[in-house]
């Protein structure tokens, strides 16, 4: 056991380090942002999901995948990972920043062009940067990827909602009732807290029922993944960002036809976003493949690893 636990140790040693190693800077205004690149060739720009997840696993996975073909830059975007530590309000966090911070880095690299892989939120912000910055982007990949409307914004919610048990409703209003009343802040204090705290474990227990529904099958969702998503994962920038798309009706979908790139389109069948979001994204990228993967939910990923890497390594060897 004692060798067990050493081996662990000097694993996740080895793993800081070599982050570490890879680890650079630039600067947004007053904000120092932060990214790791590795490999070798045209640049691949990998996004993550949230906003706020921090881009450990399974981002490091897709990057062993596609080192040998592509520089991979994976971005700590604001508010989370090594970016996390900044100010969190709806002047910092906004789609447009967002957008910027991608383009002020492929500047700051001398990038002509790029290759963008976003996962959920990270592929509504790869369609935006290429919406915005048409002539720098080579290829999209977008990995069970958010809408491009905030006409289908509302259909997450109503197909999670639609997937809990009796029983989880009910804990879910208890719950909902309890940590409404705190702020997002208060909310990411509980991940420093005593973890045998009955606070800690209704909180737990709240993010589960959030999570559940994101799978097709829930005897995949890890403790490792949930542990991850509990520590590591910023959530205060999601309502922000809710709110601007909903308030100022952000829809793309008009410029993302105009778009003459080639595009992959990855879901799961039983996404809960619903299909109508992918539809959207292959009515209007034209040039785009899609591949549906069977019995999978959001969590590509997590469920279905083999399958979605057979797609994109075949795609990739196909594009190179």
């Amino acid at each position: 056991m004692k060798s067990f636990l050493l081996l662990f140790i000097l694993h996740l040693m080895v793993h800081s380090y070599c982050a570490g190693q890879n680890l650079r800077s630039f600067n947004n205004g007053s904000l120092k942002l932060y990214y790791e690149e590795y490999g070798k060739g045209p640049a691949l720009y990998i996004l993550s999901g949230g906003p706020g997840e921090a881009p450990e696993h399974p981002y490091r996975q897709i990057i062993d995948s596609l080192k040998s073909f592509y520089t991979c830059i994976l971005l700590h975007q604001r508010g989370s990972g090594k970016s996390r530590n900044i100010p969190i309000n709806e002047k910092t966090i906004t789609i447009a920043n967002y957008t910027q911070d991608i383009e002020l880095l492929r500047k700051e690299r001398g990038d002509k062009k790029i290759t963008l892989l976003g996962v959920s939120w990270g592929g509504l912000l790869a369609m935006n940067y290429a919406a915005s910055y048409p002539k720098n982007v080579s290829n999209l990949i977008l990995i069970c990827s958010a809408p491009p409307s905030y006409t289908l914004w509302h259909c997450l919610y109503d197909n999670q909602y639609a997937r809990r048990s009796a029983a989880e409703l009910d804990s879910m209003d208890r719950l909902q009732k309890i940590f409404s009343l705190k702020t997002e802040r208060e909310l990411d204090s509980l991940k420093t807290a005593n973890p045998a705290s009955k606070e800690v474990i209704a909180y737990k227990e709240f993010m589960a029922i959030h999570i559940r529904a994101m799978y097709y099958d829930r005897n995949k969702i890890s403790q490792k993944y949930f542990d991850q998503l509990f520590y590591n994962f910023n959530f205060q920038p999601i309502p922000i960002i809710d709110k601007e798309v909903l308030e100022t009706k952000w829809d793309i979908t008009g410029k993302l036809k105009k778009l003459k790139l080639p595009a992959l389109i990855v879901y799961g069948r039983q996404d809960d976003q619903g299909e109508s979001t992918f539809y959207l994204q292959k009515e209007y990228l034209k040039r785009s493949e899609v591949h549906v993967i069977e019995q999978c939910g959001h969590e590509i990923l997590e469920e279905q690893p083999a399958e979605f890497f057979r797609i994109l390594m075949n795609y990739v060897k196909r594009k190179k």
